[in-house]
Order: C-alpha cells, then structure tokens, then sequence
C-alpha cells in the first residue's frame, strides 16, 4: 500500500503493490474523503477480460472521461476560468493518448492480452 499525493482534502491510497506482470502498475485503490467510514473504492481492470483469474474493473479512460464531463460541466456554468480550460484542454489530450495507444493495441491483434505493443 502507497499514498498518492494529491491536491484535494482527501486521502489516496494504492490498496495492492504494483504488478510486475500487469505492467507495474497497482489496481486497488481507495479514496477517503471524510471520516474512517467515507471511502471511495476505485477498482481497475486487472488481467484481461475474458480470462480466468482476471479482476473486472474500470479503465483509466473511463475515469477521464468522467473528469472530462465535469470539466466540461463547470465551463459551461459560473465556475468557468483559465484552470478548468486548461485541465480540460490536458484531459482531452490524455484520452486522444489512450485512443492512439487502444487502436496501436488493435492494429497489432494484442488488445486484451498482457503483451507490449
């Protein structure tokens, strides 16, 4: 378990070590926006889908485009201003990055599969 620094009045947790075999990465973690009882559990997608073993969940693309909609929200409304623009503006480009990375992984048959692209 790992904290992870952030800039809200939260606490951020990783819930399991990084996988080695799932490309480093942890897919746990936990959100604790008030007191011990108020947790957000978040869990990623961890294996493929349709495999044994795997753990289903959601993908980073999935939490981006959550953020996108409230960034998209708050510009549209009184709360309008240069940071939420330029997060926003950062956001798209994240998922445009996933898109490119998703459609690599297609072209070359190994979506859905723990291989290198």
């Amino acid at each position: 378990m790992h904290t992870i620094p952030n800039n809200a009045p939260t606490n951020v947790v990783a819930l399991d070590p990084r996988d080695p075999e799932a490309g480093n990465a942890s897919h746990s973690y936990a959100v604790q926006y008030g007191g011990p009882a108020d947790v957000c559990r978040i869990q990623f997608q961890h294996g493929p889908r349709a495999v044994e073993d795997s753990v289903g969940g959601v993908f980073d693309d999935d939490l981006l485009a959550i953020i996108e909609d409230r960034l998209a929200g708050f510009q549209s409304g009184p709360y309008r201003c240069e940071e939420n623009a330029e997060a926003l503006d950062a956001v798209r480009r994240a998922r445009a990055a996933l898109g490119l990375r998703v459609a690599r992984r297609v072209a070359k048959g190994v979506l859905g599969v723990n291989a290198e692209h």
